[in-house]
């Protein structure tokens, strides 16, 4: 069985996904700006039956009607994305205790992307959600 672990800075806040990823990603949206203080979040898309929290209990902040993103309330650390109603969740790819294992596939939100910061790849670059669609996970 195919299965990744993952946590936050300080520790204390740990979960495991027990799927492959179904998706990868940079996410360029200002709210992933904002939210991570980085020009952009790489993540990992899994299936949500296949997510559990192992340790800790994540802070909850709902950034918009519908999405709620998940973080250690004691370091801060972003960890996990949420779409209401969706059977998928997005994983901060730099959560995870092995982040190498999740090369990005596309680049979602470009229209947000800051001028200044370019990635040297040829990812399939999109607005807004792309392929994923209105209710994707990033």
């Amino acid at each position: 069985m195919t299965a990744y672990e993952g946590g936050c800075l300080c520790g204390k806040v740990r979960f495991r996904v027990a799927a492959a990823a179904i998706e990868t990603g940079y996410c360029h949206c200002r709210m992933c700006q904002r939210n991570s203080g980085a020009p952009v979040v790489a993540w990992a898309t899994f299936p949500a039956a296949t997510f559990s929290w192992t340790a800790g209990s994540p802070a909850t902040y709902v950034s918009s009607p519908k999405v709620s993103r998940q973080f250690c309330a004691d370091c801060g650390s972003y960890l996990v994305f949420r779409h209401e109603g969706s059977t998928e969740v997005s994983v901060n790819t730099t959560a995870l205790d092995d982040p190498g294992s999740f090369p990005p596939r596309m680049h979602i939100f470009v229209e947000s992307r800051i001028p200044w910061f370019r990635t040297d790849d040829k990812l399939p670059q999109y607005v807004g959600y792309g392929p994923l669609g209105p209710g994707g996970n990033a």
